[in-house]
């Protein structure tokens, strides 16, 4: 299965993102219901997505902080 980012995922890291050497740093903490909310998907599939992001390298989870990794 490839990893892909749910709908609105880039909305998010723009809006809430702060750019830093690792790529887009979500400083603040979200659920995975919050996230559901704001991409308009069901928790269920979040929580699916997020391992596989985590899984393929594409976001890292350090604590509750997200970081999206600059392209390689």
């Amino acid at each position: 299965m490839r990893a892909r980012e749910p709908a609105g995922g880039s909305q998010v890291a723009r809006e809430h993102g702060a750019p830093s050497e690792a790529g887009l740093v979500i400083q603040f903490p979200l659920t995975h219901e919050d996230l559901s909310f704001l991409v308009g998907a069901h928790r269920v599939s979040i929580t699916r997505a997020m391992k596989a992001l985590r899984e393929s390298g594409r976001i890292v989870q350090r604590g509750r902080t997200l970081i999206l990794p600059r392209p390689r």
